[in-house]
């Protein structure tokens, strides 16, 4: 994954829905009404936040392997992109400035040793500094029993319980949390007050969690069996992983992908042969089953590009496998 991330190649997945943006907008907005002092964001992806923020703040710093946050990021004037992986004490020789608020977003599960980075993070702030953290929320994914989210590259899962109390270890108290997209993410805002709260009881899960998963695979697969032709909506890191979930007959009955990000457009979903095209229905011409894949947005964009054109079966994922006709 280093490779990847340091390679020119590399695309950073931007925001092209307005739910997206809208979330980007309503989410600068809470943290200015903590501070707009000096921000550090860690692996800010596109930058839309840091776009959002950084004319309001004194200073912000962001911090990435990629290329892309310093092409992105060179017409702002307070902005300085660091272009390394985070570690907290290198990070300090790079800083002119104490930092008020940390940001890091869907970054903390593809970390291998969270405990290591979290320490490294909030030895970065004095008392009183703040420090935000999104991540999916694996509460819901469970009880969703959303299969495919079970992917590669990530490698811890978070519920809100799991994240206070590793923070409240190391002197961070929680002050406000939010949920996004359905509880399918969390957001939580923490402040270092160099104090231990109270741990909290943690949920477990045994192994009527995994058979619950695995029915669900069964169940698509079912579903699937009637068609010889079907769709993949959404061409993500989701359908890249859910496709590795079927069985060689029903990944051969998938024809394409349907994504809007126009970069993808042409490619292929990972080691398949399934093309990406756009969401121009007439790339839907001839497919009898679409397979939504865009937990996130599955609701709206079943209603606005499917409901009234598309007139073949839809499979729904974010909340079960549910099926329906249209």
């Amino acid at each position: 994954m280093h490779e990847a991330y340091f390679n020119e190649a590399y695309i950073t997945p931007v925001a092209i829905s307005n739910i997206m943006s809208s979330h980007i907008l309503r989410l600068s907005e809470k943290i200015k009404s903590y501070t707009a002092g000096v921000g550090l964001e860690i692996a800010p992806g596109a930058c839309d936040l840091v776009k959002a923020l950084a004319g309001d703040f004194e200073f912000f710093y962001t911090i990435d392997p990629s290329h892309t946050p310093q092409k992105l990021l060179i017409s702002e004037r307070n902005v300085r992109h660091i272009r390394a992986l985070f570690n907290g004490e290198k990070v300090k020789d790079n800083l002119n400035h104490k930092i008020d608020f940390v940001i890091f977003r869907h970054l903390i599960e593809h970390i291998d040793t969270p405990r290591e980075f979290l320490e490294s993070v909030v030895g970065l702030l004095e008392n009183e500094a703040m420090l935000y953290i999104e991540t999916p929320n694996a509460e819901e994914i469970f009880e969703s029993k959303r299969f495919y989210e079970i992917r590669h590259e990530h490698c811890n899962y978070f519920d809100k319980v799991a994240l206070c109390n590793a923070l409240a270890l190391l002197g961070c108290e929680l002050v406000e949390s939010v949920e996004y997209y359905e509880r399918q993410w969390i957001g939580l805002f923490f402040k270092k007050t160099g104090k231990m709260p109270k741990q909290l009881p943690i949920l477990l899960y045994d192994e009527s969690l995994t058979k619950a998963l695995n029915l669900e695979i069964v169940k698509l697969e079912e579903l699937l069996k009637p068609f010889e032709n079907v769709a993949l909506y959404g061409a993500g890191g989701h359908a890249n992983s859910l496709i590795t979930y079927l069985s060689e007959t029903s990944c051969r009955k998938i024809k394409c992908a349907i994504d809007k990000d126009e970069r993808r457009v042409g490619t292929y979903l990972q080691n398949s042969n399934i093309i990406i095209k756009n969401n121009d229905m007439q790339n839907l011409q001839g497919i009898e089953c679409v397979l939504m894949c865009m937990p996130c947005y599955e609701g709206v964009v079943f209603e606005k590009e499917l409901k009234n054109h598309f007139k073949g079966k839809v499979i729904l994922s974010a909340k079960g496998i549910q099926y329906l006709s249209l």
